[in-house]
């Protein structure tokens, strides 16, 4: 994919993610980290005993290969790479039968071992993550294993049975596009449209899950909470712009920087679903919606009308922030984040007490100031110099530092917010530390902060709520 086109607002790229994503259905992470690394392993110790075996038989008797397709492989494409390679969705080939797997084998062998597919930046060795989508290194094993041992399909009756469906989320509210837009942008289209919030009191999202309307065109899906007080700019922008909605590289515009909270997104390959447990996020009556749709137009697509499906409640045990991490200096220019035409390593960091980000950003905060947070989610986003990007608790104890999440190969088309397997406490006296590399080897003129897709960032996320 092609980087998109004009500028971009600060606080939007402070939330270019996609926790949603990694935040998918039960069945989907019992298949991904479950159900296909068992059947691989099982599947990898087979092929040996098979082919000690296979010197002792005859040759007129048939050997079972030690893997295939229907038995160990199918449920590692199903879980892994089906999830967005299926007819209709955003990846540009299918890989939901024999015929196609086998087909396309020989071309994935070098995606795989390199790791950029399926598209998955943290590193395991940072911490566990839910819904992880990288391929295990016995999935790796067992896949070019299959391959050199001739793609045998095997018998369909040997496929394991899938993960039970996760029970069902009781959505109370469904918003989506007000009419079915087609985008005229090429390669890529960013444009947000604004929704009225319809409830007449605070709430909290617990749940939230993106339909996408054209599943073909749409590369995901972001919504961005506008306050009441920020609602007539953010309506100025919509009506400045002759078609529906308006253009919105990156987030919502509308000037307010770090001040548009993120409510959630999707991307493809990602479900949806509850927020960590007991959590939600706080929206205040007369606020709207600004759902930021990243378009992706192929030939032959039909117009996008995609929904939001959302759970909410009138109180949780725990209210949630997701709060964007950045050195103000940068921003300001004070001093600039430089980096330096033909500079290959450049590294720009810094370290926050997060009360300090809570009591900056909410007026009315409710937790979070002088006590601990717990930290469920996190991510980093940089632009398209972007090398890799880090962020660390640093205990104020003198305890050994806490990996948040560690990109160290960075993607500007593959990032998000990615919700950790078990959460993580951080304390008053602990700092969150930022920390990202840029290579500007191949530039000729220098690069600092800015909003446009030549400029560049370096921002962090962090899922918070109350202990």
């Amino acid at each position: 994919m092609r980087s998109p086109q004009p500028a971009c607002s600060l606080a939007a790229l402070a939330v270019l993610a996609a926790l949603a994503c990694n935040s998918g259905d039960d069945a989907a992470t019992a298949a991904t980290t479950g159900d296909a690394s068992s059947t691989t392993s099982g599947a990898s110790s087979t092929a040996t005993t098979a082919a000690d075996s296979e010197t002792s038989t005859s040759a007129d008797t048939a050997v079972e290969p030690a893997l295939t397709y229907y038995r160990d492989i199918k449920p590692i494409v199903d879980a892994k790479c089906a999830t967005c390679h299926r007819p209709g969705d955003i990846a540009p080939f299918s890989l939901v039968d024999y015929e196609q797997v086998s087909m396309m084998a020989p071309y994935v062998i070098g995606d795989i071992t390199a790791r950029t597919m399926p598209p998955w930046s943290p590193d395991a060795a940072c911490r566990p993550y839910a819904h992880d989508r990288a391929l295990t290194d016995l999935q790796i094993t067992a896949i070019l294993e299959w391959i050199e041992l001739g793609v045998p399909a095997g018998d369909p009756a040997d496929e394991p049975a899938p993960p039970a469906p996760p029970a069902p989320v009781d959505y109370d509210l469904e918003l989506g596009l007000p009419a079915p837009y087609a985008p005229t942008v090429f390669p890529d289209e960013y444009r947000c449209f604004l929704l009225d919030w319809p409830k007449d009191q605070d709430s909290y999202v617990t749940a939230f899950e993106v339909v996408p309307g054209e599943r073909a065109i749409v590369h995901h899906v972001i919504a961005f909470i506008i306050p009441p007080e920020d609602v007539a700019s953010f309506d100025a922008l919509d009506a400045a712009d002759p078609g529906p909605g308006y253009p919105c590289y990156g987030g919502p515009g509308g000037g307010t920087d770090f001040r548009a909270a993120w409510l959630g997104a999707w991307v493809p390959g990602g479900g949806g679903g509850a927020l960590p447990a007991d959590t939600g996020i706080r929206i205040r009556p007369s606020s709207k919606l600004a759902v930021q749709m990243h378009y992706h137009p192929v030939e032959g697509a039909g117009p996008d009308q995609s929904q939001i499906k959302l759970r909410t409640a009138a109180t949780v045990a725990r209210p949630a922030y997701l709060l964007p991490l950045a050195n103000p200096g940068w921003i300001k220019g004070l001093p600039p984040m430089l980096i330096p035409a033909g500079a290959a390593d450049v590294v720009h960091s810094f370290e926050i007490d997060l009360s300090n980000v809570i009591q900056f950003l909410y007026n009315d905060a409710t937790f979070g100031i002088g006590e601990p947070v717990v930290a469920h989610a996190a991510g980093v986003h940089m632009h398209t110099i972007g090398a890799s990007a880090s962020l660390n608790v640093k205990r104020g104890d003198g305890g050994d530092d806490t990996c948040l999440i560690d990109v160290p190969r960075w993607d500007f088309n593959w990032q998000g917010v990615y919700q950790f397997a078990g959460p993580t406490t951080i304390n008053p006296t602990d700092k969150v530390r930022l920390e990202c590399h840029f290579d500007n080897s191949a530039g000729d003129q220098p690069v600092t902060w800015g909003e446009g897709t030549g400029d560049e960032m370096c921002l962090g996320m962090v899922y918070v709520s109350a202990p």
